[in-house]
């Protein structure tokens, strides 16, 4: 980003092929381009055509996925408007050329005027945000219509995530209080099985699906085991029943633990101990 002020700008390329039409203020564009093809250059340089054709700063809005977008899209069009206002004739004529805009003396001097237009705009600045900042900026300016409370504000992730722990916690302390064990020792193996923050994750997740919770069956055991083909009674039987002599192809097993024991390599050694291990349990 230290590239896009100062005296480090280099001089704007020429617009090639289609990109002097994706940028011409006069058309509609729908741009679609693979990464690295110059898309970013193409949007500043429609901005910087907007701005010598008269365009009110105020009246142009820049949306992009991210925040890191965002601020290079702003660096890169206002380090190059504050550029102007400092270059000399030939280094503006040529920027203004290879946007395909008129480089007369009067658009030198208009050029030269649009970094301190920028600034008086509204916010200080063009708008460019991310797609989530101006549709939050949108619900705040009209919370009614929105159906929520004026002077909202949405909440932070940090916010998020203490709030979220609050209530399990509370729900812990209620159930141990109310005698429903079964809730907390359930609570207490998802935690040993996934970790703490796994387990927070999971049931973060589980609270965002609540029709889907709904709509599964009382009997959620018997239900998985048919889903997914699951056998009845002992799971743990039916593993080692799989994994017999007479279902599981241990000739070939033995081949693989032979042929990473003649392996000298330590990893050869340790991978054949593993497959040994396995056929002799």
């Amino acid at each position: 980003m230290s590239g896009m002020a100062g005296n480090s700008l280099s001089p704007l390329p020429p617009l090639k092929g289609n990109q002097g039409s994706a940028s011409d203020p006069r058309r509609n564009v729908w741009l679609s381009a693979s990464a690295g093809t110059g898309k970013t250059q193409v949007l500043a340089a429609r901005v910087f055509r907007l701005l010598l054709r008269g365009t009110d700063p105020a009246a142009i809005l820049c949306l992009t996925f991210t925040k890191a977008g965002a601020a290079e899209m702003a660096a890169r069009i206002t380090g190059r408007l504050a550029r102007w206002v400092r270059a000399d004739d030939v280094e503006l004529f040529n920027d203004l050329e290879a946007l395909g805009e008129k480089a007369g003396s009067e658009e030198l001097a208009f050029a030269r005027t649009l970094f301190a237009k920028v600034l008086d705009a509204p916010g200080g600045g063009l708008r460019i945000q991310t797609i989530h900042s101006f549709c939050q900026s949108l619900l705040s300016a009209f919370p009614v219509e929105a159906g929520l409370v004026p002077g909202f504000r949405p909440l932070d992730g940090r916010e998020e995530y203490v709030l979220a722990r609050e209530a399990l916690a509370e729900m812990l302390v209620d159930a141990e209080r109310e005698g429903r064990m079964a809730l907390v020792d359930h609570v207490g193996a998802l935690s040993l099985r996934l970790g703490e923050g796994g387990a927070e994750n999971f049931l973060r997740q589980c609270a965002r699906a609540g029709d889907a919770l709904e709509a599964l069956p009382a009997g959620i055991q018997p239900w998985l085991r048919r889903t997914m083909g699951l056998p009845g009674g002992d799971i743990e039987a039916a593993i080692a029943d799989y994994c017999s002599d007479e279902s599981f192809d241990t000739a070939s097993l033995r081949r693989i633990a032979a042929a990473n024991r003649a392996w000298s390599a330590a990893t050869g050694q340790a991978q054949a101990a593993v497959v040994e291990a396995w056929l002799e349990a």
